[in-house]
């Protein structure tokens, strides 16, 4: 009985500070000569803010950073959809825009 207590706390408490993602069709990559990278994706309709090539920015090192400009401009050049992942309350479209931005847990590319 403590052990369903237990795991029934842990799924709400859980869902208390649910994370979110948006599942994007990614219009625009840009990435500056500073090294940041700014995303245009249907969620938002505005530019995103998701990493620095040149420096380590809100967790993301350059490594991570330039695999998501790749991941991203092949999403947006074979017509497929980008799903971003971030932690803690939120939404798509009410996402800070350029560096107000969360930094993303994850991207990947949706078929």
């Amino acid at each position: 009985m403590k052990k369903l207590m237990f795991f029934i706390l842990l799924v709400v408490s859980k869902n208390v500070f649910a994370d979110f993602s948006c599942e994007v069709a990614v219009n625009r990559v840009l990435v500056y000569g500073d090294g940041s990278v700014n995303v245009f994706h249907s969620g938002r309709n505005d530019y995103t803010y998701i990493c620095n090539t040149k420096g380590t920015w809100k967790g993301i090192d350059t490594v991570t950073c330039s695999l998501w400009v790749g991941m991203l401009q092949s999403t947006q050049n074979n017509d497929k959809k980008a799903i971003f992942y971030y932690a803690g309350e939120g939404g798509c479209s009410s996402l800070g825009t350029y560096s107000d931005a969360p930094a993303p847990v994850y991207i990947g590319s949706i078929k």
